[in-house]
């Protein structure tokens, strides 16, 4: 019997076609939602291509606690969560956390996500325009108001 994990993805590894790209494989994707937490590009890059003022995605708890946000989780087989703590650069620019998800069926579920850590964030940063024309391709992924919301952020470029 494989050991599986249950892996949140919200930001460019929400598109099948970046996760592949990045060797991983997966047993069955599902939406979800996480409340009280939203998404933000306010995560420093390790290197930002000249372009001054770019963001990476990154989530962090609303203000209100209040609102909720949406991604895709990914049943895998733990053999490859070496290889996803390698992407994320875990523990030192992320932290690996588990949290609660809830499935668009209503059953919450739980899983592993990754969190930039505070002194890998900044204020005022914005994803590229290449960044969310990744995103662009994940729109059935969404619900349409949420997505209309990330496409009018502001890019950097």
């Amino acid at each position: 019997m494989v050991d599986v994990v249950n892996f949140f993805a919200y930001d460019e590894m929400i598109s099948d076609e970046v996760f592949k790209e990045k060797g991983l494989e997966y047993i069955s994707k599902t939406s979800v939602s996480l409340s009280g937490w939203q998404m933000v590009f306010n995560k420093i890059p390790k290197d930002n291509g000249g372009l001054e003022g770019l963001g990476l995605a990154n989530i962090e708890p609303t203000a209100d606690n209040s609102g909720m946000m949406h991604g895709e989780i990914y049943e895998m087989d733990e053999k490859f969560l070496p290889q996803i703590d390698k992407l994320y650069d875990h523990p030192v620019e992320y932290q690996r956390k588990v949290m609660r998800f809830n499935r668009h069926d209503f059953i919450m579920m739980n899983g592993f996500t990754y969190v930039a850590k505070l002194d890998q964030i900044q204020k005022g940063l914005k994803p590229s325009k290449a960044m969310m024309k990744r995103f662009r391709k994940t729109k059935k992924s969404f619900p349409m108001l949420y997505f209309a919301r990330l496409m009018n952020t502001r890019t950097a470029d």
